[in-house]
Formats: structure tokens, sequence, C-alpha cells
């Protein structure tokens, strides 16, 4: 199975520099022939990546409302919520299968959670994957113990359906700044 592999925007840089994600994001396809990457319809999904900073405010009416901020006009600072999200789109005129799309979570962030309940995640640097309830690390004692979320260092979603020509659609997930 072929593996688009997306290097999500690297916080650090984004928020010191004000770097837009999609300005250090990248896609790009496996493959031990470049020849079968350039004719794979795979190569036509593009993905754009963004980081937004979560706020959460009471109204003086008692409303909770939540915020996007662009992290590069709002100072960011540890505990901070961050939204990740990865849009992508078949710009082919051919159905995309077999999409993968695997964004490691940078060590300046602890994973929260995934929007779809169906990403699987990693606790290795990316070598296994799988729900995080099933996953286990080896502890300063050597001992396993049940994997956490602070423990994930990589998301993988396995798209379950072709994508049509010209369709997209939205991956998602959550995280605060170490």
């Amino acid at each position: 199975m072929r593996i688009i592999l997306l290097e999500a925007a690297l916080v650090a840089g984004v928020l010191m520099t004000g770097l837009s994600a999609s300005q250090v994001a990248y896609a790009a396809p496996i493959s031990a022939n470049l020849q079968d990457a350039a004719t794979d319809s795979r190569t036509d999904v593009k993905i754009d990546s963004s980081i937004m900073v979560e706020r959460i405010k009471e109204t003086e009416t008692g409303v909770t409302v939540t915020t996007l901020l662009d992290p590069a006009k709002v100072k960011v600072i540890p505990g901070d919520q961050l939204l990740f999200t990865n849009s992508y789109s078949n710009s082919g005129q051919n159905d995309v299968t077999g999409f993968v799309v695997n964004n490691p979570v940078h060590r300046a962030v602890t994973f929260v959670e995934a929007q779809e309940d169906w990403a699987l995640v990693s606790v290795d640097g990316g070598q296994n994957f799988g729900k995080l309830s099933e996953l286990s690390v080896i502890d300063a004692e050597q001992a396993s113990r049940p994997a956490t979320a602070s423990d994930v260092t990589h998301i993988r979603w396995v798209l379950p359906s072709p994508i049509a020509p010209g369709a997209s659609g939205e991956l998602h997930f959550r995280g605060t700044v170490k």
C-alpha cells in the first residue's frame, strides 16, 4: 500500500515565525519506483494543513464561546489548545483508493484526540499503528503499561472510501502546547 506522508507544520516554527502551516507542510508519495509514483492517481490528492489556536471565553451573559485564532496573530503559550486540520482534495480525473495520511505529532505538542474515531495512532515513532486503547509502551523501569494520549507520536487516517474526482474533505486532531 502506498502511503502519503504528511509532515505536519513544525509547531515551534509556526508559532515562533508566524509561517502558515501550508507554507511548512508537504505531501509526498513513498515509492521505490518514481515512475510508479508519477502515474499513481493518489498523487492527484493535494493536502493543505492548518493549525489554529482554540480559545474558550465566557461572555458577559454566561455563554461559553470557542474561537479559532491564527497562531501568527496571538501569543501562544503552554497549555493552549491547538486544532490541526488536514484538508484534502482530488484534483485528478479518477477515483483515488487506498489513500493514507500519516501525521507526526510534534514533540512540542501533546496529542489530545483525533476527531475521526476511525483514526489510528502510533506510540513508537510511526512503526506500528492501532487504537490507543490497544497499544502499550515500555516505561523507564522496562515494564509494559497501557499507552496514553501523551505517548502518541503519529496519527494515521486510512480513508475508508474512494476519493472521487473533485471531492474533498478534512481530517482533524487536537493537541495541547507543552
